[in-house]
């Protein structure tokens, strides 16, 4: 008992001694290691250089919709700041790590050289590092390409200089926020974040203090076997709690470190997402700014996305037994060329779920005629009330005699351009290509943004019913150009990108009177009748499309505000069964643009230069003609495509089907298969009766505003 005070004393005398012994060698370092520093980063550089190991993706709402991954040497998240992590986690990792760190200037006398005598006898030299030197070391290029290894007498020399340098120029707040998002902490979970999702499902400011016991005991041995790191644990925890129950320790530790073998999922609305819109987004970037972007807030809108997704799956699966097994659905935004809906296929009942569709080259069929006519028009060769003969045609070209058909093979004799365009006419618009340069033609393609065109005569006068092969993407975006009045810009898929300067293609005029004919029903009704889908209520411009053989069914469309393009068919190029544009792509693009107009008004106004005075006729705003400003009306009840079963156990007069308008007027009237049933000023009610119907609501002028099929069993 009585040596205690001696022991005590000789302690201290060491302490002391051992201060001045580092000093000294410290001293004589520094004189024989000369190093040339380079500057250390600043706070604020380390974290802007910071990457998570994926780009988080946003909506235009900003609701996170799926991840990509860009590094898969680690996985790391988002950069947490000092204020967002609770006392007890930086308790617990200054305890295990630096227990002076608030204290000391960047090195811990005491402990280091306990290290250092303890070097001397075989040990490593890590005991010693403070957290500042830790972290100087993953920020020293030379130091950190050596932390992995025992270092030599010198580099630790250089790390302690380092370290001093730190803390003149950063606060301590700043050092460990840098620290704690830096450092591994198990496999490949770097930084905080990584570590507190990984582990325990959940962001570092919900951690518990056991949870953060486990995470300090992690740090200088990420890899230690689980034995090893319930020891630490639980040590760290009787340390700080004065308690420690190491059996519920033991199964705690086991539970997060096998839970961190399974990293979280995170959300994905459509099947393998990151490799169509971010491959489409990365394809506009410079793919090495595109992955220095932690983040990206995407042009698309989560809610309409799921919704188009929905239509295209349910109308392809209507269509099975024409044997079409896929489709996909491009939406933008008119003004700014921003993609909001990008739907690549019908998901993971596709049999190419990992292929985009939209992206893929098809011919296009009858989807390129309203460019053929729109150059027309802009060389003053042709205007819509010009006469175009529908009639037999023998055209030689290299392979022989090309004799076009329509798509009935009928044939309509003298016919005007806007009943050609407007019923999707064949032998007309191989003879308005005719009249135009196709070399000159093929050009216009190519800046409406078509890519991967070949030379003319691969084509011949057939590039007018769209051999060509195209992307439902550009495809999609030449018709915008349309809406834009003739003005094309590049598409965007990020909300940060800039607007580009648009480049005109075609006059005002020229677009406008192609969208003109292409909204009229009258031109279209020679071809398609009057009852189809492409009718809307509001003001749109749409053409269907079909290649060669059925293989390829379009609908692309516009209203003023957004352009949708649409593509059902086979991935393999089989061909359907007796599938037009009418029945296969069109009731998608309605779906879809009913969607994004439920709430929204809509007109096409003819530019300046096209006055109701102008002394050409086709160019006058005639009552037939005149497109009107409109309110989105339509039919709320029965939804198109519903099917009605009648109850057998409920007496048929009892039995009701419930027809709802959005906007009801006395001047409105229903009717159903073409007979007039009742007033649209309100609901109606109407007694069932099976078989397959039509209904509609007409204005006092016999116009349709709205249509609905269904069907009663």
């Amino acid at each position: 008992m009585s040596r205690l005070p001696n022991l005590k004393k000789n302690n201290l005398n060491f302490r002391f001694t051992g201060k001045l012994f580092f000093q000294f060698i410290f001293i004589i370092g520094i004189f024989f290691c000369n190093f040339t520093l380079s500057a250390l980063p600043t706070y604020k550089e380390v974290k802007s250089q910071y990457l998570p190991s994926d780009i988080q993706v946003f909506d235009r709402t900003g609701e996170l919709i799926q991840r990509y991954r860009i590094r898969n040497d680690y996985r790391s998240e988002e950069w947490t700041e000092y204020q967002k992590l609770p006392k007890f986690l930086i308790d617990s990792v200054i305890h295990a790590e630096d227990k002076r760190f608030f204290e000391h200037t960047g090195i811990d006398s005491n402990a280091l050289v306990s290290s250092f005598f303890g070097n001397l006898k075989g040990q490593t030299l890590r005991g010693g590092s403070t957290i500042s030197m830790q972290l100087v070391s993953l920020l020293d290029p030379e130091l950190k390409s050596s932390a992995s290894k025992r270092k030599t007498f010198f580099q630790k020399i250089k790390q302690i200089q380092r370290a001093v340098e730190l803390e003149e120029t950063w606060t301590k707040e700043e050092i460990f926020t840098a620290y704690i998002n830096l450092i591994y902490f198990r496999g490949e979970l770097k930084g905080i974040t990584s570590a507190s999702k990984g582990l325990f499902r959940k962001s570092p400011d919900a951690l518990t203090p056991n949870e953060t016991y486990l995470l300090a005991a992690l740090i200088r041995s990420p890899q230690s076997p689980i034995e090893k790191v319930i020891k630490r644990v639980c040590l760290l925890k009787k340390e700080k709690d004065g308690v420690s129950d190491c059996e519920s320790i033991s199964q705690f530790v086991r539970e997060s470190l096998f839970r961190s073998l399974d990293y979280p999922q995170y959300p994905s609305f459509v099947p393998l997402y990151t490799k169509t819109f971010l491959d489409a987004l990365a394809e506009k970037q410079n793919k090495d700014e595109f992955k220095n972007n932690s983040q990206l807030n995407s042009s698309l809108s989560l809610t309409f996305q799921r919704k188009v997704e929905e239509i295209l799956k349910r109308n392809v699966k209507t269509l099975t037994d024409k044997n079409v097994k896929d489709g996909a659905v491009v939406v933008i935004d008119n003004r700014t060329g921003q993609v909001l809906v990008y739907v690549p296929n019908i998901g993971e009942e596709s049999s190419v779920s990992k292929l985009d569709l939209i992206r893929s080259k098809r011919q296009v069929g009858s989807t390129l005629k309203p460019f053929v006519y729109a150059q027309n028009f802009e060389e003053n060769k042709l205007t819509p009330d010009s006469i175009l003969s529908d009639s037999p045609v023998g055209i030689p070209v290299y392979q022989g005699i090309y004799r076009p058909l329509n798509y009935d093979k009928s044939y309509k004799g003298n016919v005007t351009v806007r009943e050609s365009l407007g019923s999707s006419l064949n032998i007309p618009a191989i003879r308005a290509l005719s009249f135009l340069d196709i070399n000159e033609f093929i050009l216009v393609l190519e800046r409406l943004g078509i890519t991967g065109l070949r030379y003319p005569e691969f084509y011949g006068p057939s590039l007018a019913l769209g051999t060509a092969d195209i992307t439902l993407l550009e495809l999609t975006n030449a018709y915008r150009t349309l809406a834009n009045g003739g003005m094309y810009s590049e598409l965007k898929f990020d909300l940060s990108q800039e607007l580009t300067s648009p480049r005109k293609v075609f006059s005002p005029k020229s677009s406008y009177l192609v969208s003109e004919i292409l909204s009229d029903r009258e031109a279209r009704s020679l071809g398609f009748g009057w009852d189809n889908f492409l009718s809307t209520s509001y003001y749109t411009s749409v053409k269907t499309g079909t290649s060669q053989d059925m293989r390829d069914n379009w609908c692309i469309g516009y209203s003023e505000f957004f352009t949708v393009g649409v593509w059902v068919g086979n991935p393999t190029g089989s061909p359907m069964l007796d599938v037009s544009g009418i029945t296969g792509a069109a009731p998608v693009w309605r779906e879809t643009m009913d969607l994004f107009h439920e709430s929204l008004g809509s007109q096409l106004n003819p530019p300046q230069e096209i006055s109701s005075d102008d002394s050409n006729s086709s160019f006058t705003s005639s009552k037939e003609s005149r497109i009107e400003r409109t309110k989105t009306t339509r039919i709320l009840t029965p939804v198109n495509g519903s099917i009605f079963a009648l109850d057998p156990d409920i007496p048929l007069g009892r039995q009701k089907i419930l027809f709802t308008f959005s906007s009801y007027d006395v001047s409105y009237s229903y009717y159903l298969n073409d007979e007039k049933i009742g007033s649209a000023g309100g609901p109606y009610l109407w007694d069932p009766k099976k078989g397959e119907y039509r209904l509609q609501v007409k204005d006092r002028d016999d116009k349709v505003l709205s249509l609905s099929l269904f069907e009663v069993r």
